[in-house]
């Protein structure tokens, strides 16, 4: 069954509106849907519809809500604090995670990061949250991540959540395999999960977030790109 994302607030009444140009045209020209056709409709707030077109042309698909579903993700709540990668890969880690499961992203400068933090300004932001829209989509996911605004390290250090985790690259003095954390320590809890740039996290970085409460943990795995790290071990953790 075809699946679209649709604004919350334009399912009313029992019915549903489409106002978004490219959807119209890839139902009309693309998929060729006429009248009458039952789609499925997604928020990314956590419900879910069964439809029935009534109306549609190039601007606008309307029709009825023929059932409503509320779905709960039934793994833990994981945020990805991804710092700032190299230009062209936030939109592939942004997808790739949204794929994964993770609830909420943010991006930060950490001290090895290359692009600058003005660069991740809003319209970045909002762009790559289109992105979480069409993976959320092709994943069949009812919840759409967040995107929240991009910060400093020392910012990142101070968000409070149940569980902190930094990732490193190699095993260091107290740092833990993933493998040893256990699926009670995250149930039905809020966790967060800081990646590296491309050059990996200084040594005080290190230590300063272990200084906020984060526990190191490493991969036992070959060095991993930056692209790749995030999703294997937010994978990791979401299948524990």
């Amino acid at each position: 069954m075809p699946r679209f994302y649709i604004e919350p607030k334009n399912v009313f009444h029992g019915k549903f509106l489409i106002t978004d140009d490219n959807i119209c045209n890839h139902l009309r020209q693309v998929l060729r849907i006429e009248k009458g056709k039952v789609i499925e409709l997604f928020d990314g707030i956590g419900n879910q519809y069964k439809a029935e077109i009534k109306y549609l042309d190039k601007k606008q698909v309307s029709g009825l809500i023929l059932k409503k579903t509320v779905v709960e993700e039934p793994w833990p709540y994981l945020i990805l604090a991804q710092a700032l990668p190299k230009a062209g890969k936030a939109d592939e880690i942004v997808r790739m995670n949204t794929e994964a499961g993770v609830s909420e992203f943010v991006f930060f400068k950490s001290e090895y990061s290359v692009p600058p933090l003005e660069s991740y300004d809003s319209k970045k932001i909002e762009r790559l949250q289109r992105v979480t829209i069409e993976a959320a989509r092709q994943s069949e996911r009812a919840l759409m991540p967040k995107i929240r605004e991009a910060m400093k390290f020392d910012e990142i250090l101070d968000n409070e959540c149940d569980n902190k985790f930094i990732l490193h690259s190699r095993e260091v003095e107290a740092a833990i395999s993933i493998k040893e954390i256990s699926k009670e320590v995250l149930k039905g809890k809020t966790s967060i999960i800081l990646i590296g740039p491309e050059g990996g996290f200084s040594s005080k970085e290190i230590e300063k977030a272990k200084t906020k409460g984060f526990t190191v943990i490493h991969l036992p795995l070959p060095i991993l790109r930056t692209e790749t790290a995030g999703v294997v071990a937010v994978s990791t953790l979401l299948m524990l």
